[in-house]
Formats: C-alpha cells, structure tokens, sequence
C-alpha cells in the first residue's frame, strides 16, 4: 500500500469507528453526568485524549494483523505518539493554568487595611511577615528532603 493509500485508511476507520464522537458521548453521559460546570475546553481535551489513545491502539492492531505499510505505521505510531505527548505535557497543563489564573479575584496582599495606605508599616510589616513564613516553608521542605538523601551514605553501613 501506498503512503495516501494507508492516509485513506486510518481516516477511514477513524471515521467509521467514531472515536472522537463515541469518547464525547462517553464523557458527558458516563463521566459527568451529574457534573454542573460544563466546560467545552475539557470535554475537547478529554476526546482528543481519548481518541489519540483508541488509535494508537488501532495502529497496534494493524500492526499484530500487518495491515499498513511498515513505514506508514512507524510514521502514524510517532504523529500520535507526540500529538498524545503534546496534549499531556503542554495543553494539559497550560489549561489548568489558565483556567486558574482567571478564576483567581484579586485579593489585597495580605490584608488591606481602609484607613492605612498601601505603603503604610502595617502593611509593609505583613508583607515581610508572609514573604518570611512562606521562604522558611520552603527551605524546611527542602531540608526535609535534601538531608536523608545526602546522608544516606552513613546510614547504609
């Protein structure tokens, strides 16, 4: 078979199985059905996933029955490979961050005060006081962390 041959075919099954359609169905009437935020951004994300994953599957099928071309399957297995690879590592994450940067209100930081400025001492002491707490946080998780796995060494004897 040809490479257009073999383009024909997986658009062909593709079409015929219905996967994008099927996993759109799928979410909405098994998953969230009782679910009251309805966002077209995830129920998108989530059939694209879900077909990207039904075909590769398909593409291992064909190859068990070696039915495309060896050439055209390695070329479809790396395409869906890296779109598969591409909605995780960057739609994905990119949505959540967007999703929850524009659900966030502003908030004074941290509290604000209406009959001090914004550059009042009360606030300029709260602001030290956060920024300190959350900076020893973080260096007490690392010290958490970092300390037995330098010392593991002594401890192994």
């Amino acid at each position: 078979m040809t490479f257009l041959q073999d383009t024909i075919v997986v658009l062909v099954s593709q079409v015929i199985s219905c996967v994008f359609v099927g996993a759109w169905i799928f979410f909405m009437k098994q998953l969230f059905k009782d679910y009251e935020v309805r966002h077209i951004m995830v129920q998108l994300i989530f059939s694209i996933t879900l077909t990207l994953s039904c075909t590769m599957f398909e593409l291992i099928i064909f190859e068990i029955l070696g039915f495309l071309d060896s050439g055209s399957r390695y070329f479809y297995w790396y395409l869906m490979l890296y779109l598969l690879l591409f909605v995780v590592i960057v739609l994905n994450p990119f949505y959540i961050a967007y999703y929850c940067i524009t659900n966030i209100r502003y908030d004074p930081f941290p509290i604000m005060n209406p009959k001090q400025g914004v550059l009042s001492m009360e606030q300029l002491v709260s602001r030290i006081g956060v920024i300190g707490v959350t900076v020893m946080a973080l260096l007490s998780g690392f010290g958490a962390v970092n300390y037995p796995y330098t010392s593991m060494t002594y401890f192994m004897r």
